[in-house]
């Protein structure tokens, strides 16, 4: 079975040169960001060519906030220009409406009303950036498993009503503090399992409060490999069902330094042979 390339997203030192911190990533065996460099200073040409030379490739472009993207044709086509020319497949359609919570707190997840018009927006912004040769991914939260409507799941709602040319980037971290199995999700959701975020915790129910948390704790976030994820499991999961990278992520340091966590993350996740 082929393995799974180290990529990651985030882990940004503050008042580092990104670009020394670029040269570290790629120096510990990573292959790629889950993003590209269109807010790098500088010639754009210029800093491409210089993440390529490290060995690192860029993997997919952010689209910002759906509600406000799908009123403007400019903005869409500046993103579609942005991912090609950064060599990107992936567009990010993200913010639906049912993580409110993470900007208002704990319990606003918007209301069923909402959720229809975010369906409306992204079969319109999926058919948009799939007809320009994109995969258009939609990066999940634990939100989409605990809110229902009717008796079934946001998530369930956007498997079955959205153009399955929408790929789930699925975050596995949020998939466990949704109550859910990753390994078993993601078998669940095969066919449309995208680019694959490798997260960990240290329990299920602390970080669903992460707006309203305290900012000297500790949030339940946690290097990768180092939590209560099935890191052997999901990375077997990812590489049988194809999954190019393993991006490491982690919205918050625990003890580690960005640099640090992200270093652990990677031999942690090349430890279960699962990753080159």
């Amino acid at each position: 079975m082929k393995k799974l390339k180290a990529a990651w997203i985030g882990f940004r030192e503050p008042d580092v040169d990104p670009w020394v911190q670029y040269k570290k990533y790629a120096d510990m065996g990573y292959k790629g960001m889950d993003g590209e460099l269109s807010q790098m200073p500088g010639d754009k040409t210029e800093n491409l060519k210089r993440f390529r030379d490290l060995g690192l490739s860029c993997l997919c472009t952010w689209s910002g906030p759906m509600q406000e993207l799908v009123k403007d044709d400019g903005a869409i086509k500046e993103c579609v220009e942005r991912a090609h020319f950064y060599d990107v497949k992936n567009v990010n359609i993200g913010w639906s409406t049912v993580i409110s919570s993470f900007g208002e707190g704990y319990g606003k997840n918007g209301s069923y009303d909402q959720m229809m018009e975010d369906i409306d927006i992204m079969n319109k912004l999926v058919k948009k950036f799939a007809d320009e040769g994109l995969t258009p991914q939609y990066h999940n939260h634990y939100q989409e498993f605990t809110v229902a409507y009717r008796g079934v799941s946001v998530m369930d709602y956007f498997l079955t009503r959205i153009d399955p040319r929408l790929k789930i980037k699925l975050d596995v971290g949020w998939v466990y503090v949704g109550g859910l199995d990753p390994v078993e999700y993601m078998e669940k959701i095969k066919d449309r399992l995208g680019l694959l975020h490798v997260k960990d915790f240290t329990g299920m129910i602390q970080p669903r409060y992460l707006v309203n948390a305290d900012k000297e704790t500790d949030f339940g976030f946690t290097a990768v490999g180092t939590g209560k994820l099935d890191l052997p499991g999901i990375l077997a999961k990812g590489a049988e069902l194809g999954c190019e990278y393993a991006i490491a992520e982690q919205d918050r340091v625990r003890n580690l330094s960005w640099t640090d966590s992200l270093y652990c993350a990677y031999l942690n996740m090349k430890e279960t042979g699962c990753v080159e």
